[in-house]
Order: structure tokens, then C-alpha cells, then sequence
């Protein structure tokens, strides 16, 4: 495929910008397909934008077909020169609503799934404060898997997100809000349900198949957490959920969820005084962000008071039960 750099005017339109954003979103999400989703578009149409930003730039941007979708290297650069084009955007905009003195523009948030039920979210009482103080600022709220939060602000399609604390990455500031208590759970269907387990073992507990948190890598697994057995995977607590309704699993799961949904009354947690974690929950931005409306969420926060509890970085897992050996603290670090 040939295009012929002569074609493309370097004065930017509307359209162009409509282009680069369906491409930005490709990018993103790793193909046409996975893009679905997020754009409203079908294949066709997708298709139709990405062929039609090639001519207009005249270079070819993926590779696409059967082997899969991959950026060609002016592709990258492409999407780089995006990135940087959306963020000095929004920069602009920003600006020009500060000349005003009037803070205004959309405050773009990424949230892990299931949170409202914690009555430790700070989140709500963050926003009503945020409203009162700068009426012509709005809100969108999405919801998403920790890692890809992550990479949504530092591509600059989130502007802050809260993420479940585990690895932290360079380009990202991440301040801890609270904490959030999972333990394992099997549903009334499950034999463990009817056990008596005052008197069982951790090995078996590990007889039973297990569903993890797709972001959460195999290698993380030690001590006796490395006995369970992952024969599912899901990417959402309330996927997970459902796996452990079907009486077929175990799963780590929040306890504000569990206590918080009806339908999950007939849970119940597989000795929680061994099998329980605790993990932050943090507010990620992108390091040395300039968006004022950025600057005014860490603002409000300091204005408001969001502390932590008095209480170690992860909850210390209790060894005192028969002697039995806690489930390794870090099977929580990837969680969500």
C-alpha cells in the first residue's frame, strides 16, 4: 500500500481529529474488534476511518488481518504525535476556562468496578464538594480493570483513575485513599459450604478450583497461596461473582461487596482469619500533570481530608489458628 505524502496538508480539521481519535482507541484496545466497544462502530466503519486517515497522512498505520493487529513504525509515531495532540488539547482548553476564572471542562475518571458498596469510598463526597465548588464542571465516569486505568492515563484518555494498589509505574503518581478487604468465598452450592472449618486445612481448601483476576500473574502466587488451583479467570469482582455463584469455584472477593448484595447472602468465607488480604485503594494521575482540573481533585482532597486507616500497607495475615501458615499477602497486589 503506496500513499503519496503530497496529499496531506498539515492544516489539522475536525475530521482529521475524529480520525486520530478512532485510531487512538484502536491502538488502545489492540485491533479493530477489541475497539468495538469503546467507539460505537462496527468493523466497516472502523475500518473506513483508518483507511481514510492513511491517505490523508499518507503512510501506512498497522498491520491488520489475520496475524493480528500491529502499528508499522511510522504507525507509532503517529500514535505518539496523538497522544501528546490530545493532551495539549485538553491543556488548552483548561487554560482558556482559567482566563475566565471560571474552572470548566469534563473531569474524565477511570474506576475499578464495585467500590460504591465501600463505605470508605471517598470518591462520592470528593465529587459533591468538586460540584459546589465549580458548577460548570462535568463528569465522566467509567469503569475499568486496574492496568487499564493505568494506561489510560498516562495515554491521557483518563485524566485520574483509582486503581487497586500493586506495582507502581514511573509515569503515574499514585496516592493511597483507603483499604479494601477481600477474603475467599464459595457460594451454598459448593461442598466447602457445608464443611465444618474449624477443622480444615489450607492443602484442603486447594482441592477445590479456584478463579483468580485475569491481571493477576501465576509467578505472584507463593507460600500456600501456590496451592490453589486456577481453573478460571475473570477480569471484574462482579465476573468473579458469578463463577463462585455456579458452585463450581472459590474466589477472592471485597467483603463490603458480599455484605452489601443480596443475591450473594448464601457467600460464605472460607476461613477468614487465614485467607484474607487487605489492598489500597489509590487515586493514580499522570506524573507532573498540569490539568487544573487535575490539580484541583488533589486539592479538594487535601481541603476535605482523606486519610488513611492506622493500619500496615497490607493487613498482616494471622498465624495463630493450629498453627496454619497465611495465604501469601501479595496474591492481592494485582487484584482488579
Amino acid at each position: 500500500m503506496r500513499h503519496s505524502p503530497r496529499r496531506f496538508s498539515i492544516k489539522l480539521s475536525d475530521g482529521d481529529l475524529r480520525r486520530l481519535h478512532v485510531f487512538c482507541a484502536v491502538t488502545r484496545c489492540g485491533g479493530f474488534a477489541a475497539a468495538e466497544s469503546e467507539l460505537q462502530m462496527g468493523l466497516p466503519s472502523i475500518s473506513r476511518v483508518i483507511k481514510d486517515l492513511e491517505i490523508r497522512l499518507g503512510v501506512r498505520l498497522c498491520q491488520r488481518g489475520r496475524v493480528g493487529f500491529e502499528l508499522t513504525e511510522q504507525g507509532r509515531h503517529v500514535y505518539a504525535a496523538s497522544l501528546q495532540l490530545t493532551a495539549d488539547l485538553k491543556r488548552f482548553e483548561a487554560n482558556m476556562s482559567s482566563i475566565h476564572s471560571v474552572l470548566a471542562g469534563t473531569l474524565t475518571l477511570g474506576l475499578i468496578d464495585t467500590l460504591i458498596t465501600d463505605s470508605n469510598l471517598p470518591l462520592p463526597r470528593l465529587l459533591k464538594e468538586y460540584k459546589r465548588r465549580h458548577a460548570h464542571v462535568e463528569f465522566n465516569i467509567q469503569t475499568k480493570a486496574t492496568n487499564t486505568i493505568e494506561q489510560s492515563v498516562i495515554d491521557g484518555s483518563l485524566d485520574a483513575g483509582l486503581v487497586v494498589g500493586r506495582r507502581h509505574i514511573n509515569q503515574l503518581d499514585y496516592r493511597p485513599l483507603y483499604r479494601e478487604r477481600l477474603s475467599l468465598y464459595c457460594s451454598e452450592e459448593h461442598p466447602l459450604f457445608h464443611e465444618d472449618l474449624s477443622s480444615i486445612s489450607i492443602e484442603e481448601v486447594s482441592r477445590y478450583d479456584y478463579a483468580g483476576y485475569s491481571s493477576l500473574e501465576d509467578s505472584n502466587q507463593s507460600g500456600p497461596t501456590r496451592l490453589l488451583v486456577t481453573r478460571a479467570r475473570a477480569d471484574s469482582v462482579e465476573a468473579l461473582a458469578t463463577l463462585v455463584s455456579s458452585g463450581c469455584f472459590t474466589a477472592l472477593l471485597p467483603d463490603h461487596y458480599v455484605n452489601s448484595v443480596w443475591r450473594l447472602k448464601n457467600f460464605r468465607a472460607i476461613l477468614p482469619e487465614i485467607i484474607s488480604i487487605s489492598v489500597d485503594i489509590e487515586l493514580v494521575t499522570r506524573h507532573g500533570t498540569f490539568s487544573p482540573l487535575v490539580l484541583t481533585l488533589l486539592d479538594l482532597m487535601d481541603d476535605i481530608g482523606v486519610p488513611l486507616p492506622a493500619e500496615d500497607a497490607v493487613t498482616t495475615l494471622l498465624e495463630r489458628f493450629n498453627g496454619r501458615r497465611p495465604v501469601n499477602a501479595g496474591l492481592g497486589a494485582s487484584v482488579a
